[in-house]
């Protein structure tokens, strides 16, 4: 999962970097490394608390929050902290007005208007994720999610064509990047995630997974991904295929580690980056803004500045956050700790 994290966080800073040099992104490269990351988190999320409850018969929603504030909260006002300090001290061009829908975690309905909180949205719609979901869970039970799940991956693409068609002379940020227009990627994952077991019991399935066409997956989802220009009947049914082909892939990828790219996903490069994907995610924006604010997010001072930054926010500030969580997971919550699913999922 690291390794996938690594290839969604390339494909950002590959699209990001493109504007940098004048190119208005790669084939949507961007937007289609963010989506990857809502797949998987809906796919670990949603395992996570599953395990949760068949190891301790119950879904302890203080305890998730405690873990998500824990691992998510630290590493993103850090960085908010930094660019309101610079901004107080006169190096960078910032608003009030730019700041608080970043800092309320709502940018995904109210545009910042500013290239360094740009990217804020998707961590806006992953904290409502967060924030919705678990309790849904736990209110409705699996039998029922699992209907949820379809039938909000079945609408979303009819919610979005009509979204489009009655505001899009507005252009509001939220009409393809609210949490409304991309609840169904994150659907995906989760439901991948409970349904995975059914799905391994397939024979089909199976010999979809073992045939050696999987590997044109890839080729497959950017080449769709390109067509997809958020307009009409397009961005409501090519989004919605592309959000199936990115968890098939992602569970080929898991189930069929054993591969030549599963072996390259799990190389030490790969986990590492992976791990900080988080970090990097956060910091690449403002040092890849086509017009720095200052020469310290120009060339060549914004990659020293970038690789400080991130190295700052994950040796210090993440790692030290994950510590804290882990002492004082154990003496707040006297449940036994379910095993994790996946190994690395402590960095989740």
């Amino acid at each position: 999962m690291d390794g996938l994290r690594t290839i969604s966080i390339l494909l950002v800073i590959a699209s990001h970097a493109a504007f940098r040099f004048g190119h208005q992104g790669i084939f949507n490269i961007g937007d289609l490394g963010v989506r990857v990351f809502f797949v998987i988190s809906g796919f670990l999320i949603t395992g996570l608390l599953v395990h949760e409850y068949n190891s301790t018969d119950r879904i302890n929603l203080v305890k998730f929050y405690f873990r998500r504030t824990l691992r998510i909260f630290p590493p993103y006002y850090f960085f908010l902290i930094i660019l309101a300090s610079l901004t107080i001290l006169g190096k960078m061009k910032n608003t009030f007005s730019q700041f608080w829908p970043v800092f309320a975690y709502v940018s995904d309905y109210i545009h910042p208007g500013e290239w360094n909180f740009d990217h804020t949205w998707s961590l806006s719609v992953e904290e409502q994720f967060y924030l919705i979901y678990p309790g849904i869970l736990v209110f409705l039970g699996r039998r029922k999610i699992e209907l949820l799940l379809v039938a909000t991956i079945l609408l979303c693409p009819l919610v979005r064509a009509v979204d489009h068609r009655l505001f899009i002379q507005y252009h509001p940020i939220w009409l393809i990047k609210g949490f409304h227009a991309n609840v169904d990627t994150l659907g995906m994952g989760c439901l991948l995630a409970l349904k995975q077991n059914w799905l391994y019991a397939k024979p089909w399935y199976n010999r979809l997974l073992s045939s050696k066409a999987m590997c044109l997956l890839p080729w497959l989802i950017v080449a769709i991904n390109t067509q997809i220009d958020y307009a009409g009947l397009n961005l409501g049914i090519l989004f919605s295929l592309n959000n199936v082909l990115i968890a098939l892939f992602i569970h080929w990828a898991v189930t069929r580690s054993n591969n030549h790219f599963g072996r390259l996903l799990n190389s030490r490069p790969f986990v590492f980056v992976g791990m900080m994907s988080y970090s990097i995610y956060i910091w690449q924006q403002p040092f890849l803004n086509p017009v720095p604010q200052s020469k310290y997010f120009a060339f060549p001072f914004n990659l020293a500045g970038f690789l400080f930054f991130v190295c700052f926010s994950y040796f210090v500030v993440e790692r030290t956050s994950l510590r804290i969580r882990k002492k004082y997971e154990s003496e707040l919550f006297a449940v036994p700790e379910p095993k994790p699913m996946i190994p690395d999922l402590l960095e989740v």
